[in-house]
């Protein structure tokens, strides 16, 4: 087997004799499907597209002409497609088969379909923690994390530098990388930037806020979005779960506190029709998922930039932004990247066409002095 291989527990995947990949029809990520085929191109294996029932036939069918070997069309939630899996898995070596694709494609939902088993499932990325198997017939159904790592590589899948032979190459091609993730996130984002332009011109004309959060990485960019639109004389708030941001929280509930605590403390400054910008890159982010649901109850809209839409932030919001920015390593490197130019975007053209100009933005981005701290007056 290919040194490629799923995220954790390297050794229990060397003895797998075949293996099915499984892809989210809805949100297929090709190019990260593509590494986890190429793990197993040297054992007997096929694809399942999955999930085609959120998606048009002709949707589907465009999909599967991504792969070069035998794809089943199925929808394992309906039962479709299944039939044909089971006899193509019979198809492949006795042993140990793989079942592989990034999370939320439907794996583990077509196992328990297989097995008639049980195990847990559900849409926030990472159900599946640990390689598990599943006893099929004759043979064993091995479960696994939807990540895929390169295990041969310096660093990891996404920005591989084994080709570069000085710092000053690997400087050049991490820069590059990231180049070529905000430009494969650019037809796939523009949808929705487009989308999302339109609401917050609207909604800021209105006299409502906008309010942005993230969570880690992506509080980052949340940050770098919120600092741009006061640039610009936005109407904007952000949060994130930085422990400076926690301060309150943690003065009456203790550090420990579930940051759901943090997210109701924050969604007070939400309005009716104020419009909330989550950052996530998995889209499955507890503190941020947990504030666009309350913001939901208060009426607010909801615009989310992910890299991953059938999620829980993807199926909350009114307005997808997607990115496209896999491969990506056990860092969000390149998404990172995607995300802050996506932000810059949506903030300086609404600038534009709000009629915002170098000039009269400088008074959003010098201090107002107050005269009597010129004379230390306290």
């Amino acid at each position: 087997m290919n040194t490629r291989v799923s995220k954790k527990l390297v050794p229990s995947l060397q003895d797998i004799a075949g293996a099915l990949i499984v892809v989210n029809a809805l949100d297929p990520q090709i190019a990260t499907v593509k590494l986890f085929i190429e793990a197993v191109s040297e054992l007997p294996h096929f694809v399942v597209v999955n999930k085609t029932d959120l998606v048009s036939a002709s949707e589907a069918l465009t999909v599967a002409k991504n792969f070069d070997c035998k794809v089943v069309l199925a929808s394992v939630k309906e039962g479709k497609g299944v039939m044909s899996i089971r006899k193509e898995i019979l198809k492949l070596p006795l042993g140990k088969t793989m079942v592989g694709g990034i999370f939320n494609s439907g794996k583990s939902s077509l196992i328990n379909a297989l097995t008639g088993e049980d195990n847990p499932v559900g849409d926030i990325p990472g159900t599946t923690l640990e390689l598990t198997e599943h006893h099929y017939i004759d043979r064993i159904l091995v479960d696994t994390v939807g990540q895929i790592v390169d295990v041969s590589k310096p660093l990891m899948v996404s920005i591989d530098l084994s080709d570069c032979k000085t710092p000053m190459q690997k400087l050049a091609k991490c820069m590059r990388e990231d180049a070529s993730g905000i430009g494969a996130s650019i037809d796939s984002a523009l949808p929705g930037l487009e989308k999302a332009l339109e609401l917050l011109y609207t909604q800021v004309g209105k006299g409502k806020k906008v309010v942005v959060v993230g969570a880690g990485a992506s509080a980052l960019v949340a940050m770098s979005i919120a600092g741009q639109g006061q640039e610009t004389g936005l109407p904007i708030m952000v949060f994130t779960n930085n422990l400076a941001d926690c301060q309150p929280v943690s003065f009456a509930k203790g550090i420990g506190e579930s940051e759901m605590a943090l997210a109701e403390y924050f969604a007070r400054a939400v309005q009716e029709e104020d419009v909330c910008i989550a950052v996530s890159a998995s889209g499955g982010t507890g503190f941020t998922y947990a504030f666009m649901q309350l913001a939901r109850e208060k009426g607010a809209f909801r615009i989310v930039i992910t890299e991953n839409i059938d999620t829980p932030l993807g199926k909350a919001a009114n307005i997808v932004i997607k990115s496209e920015a896999k491969p990506e390593g056990v860092s969000s490197s390149k998404i990172v990247s995607a995300h802050l130019a996506i932000g810059h975007a949506l903030i300086l053209t609404l600038a534009d066409v709000r009629g915002v100009n170098a000039e009269n933005s400088i008074k959003y981005m010098t201090s107002d002095i107050i005269p009597s701290k010129k004379v230390g007056i306290k």
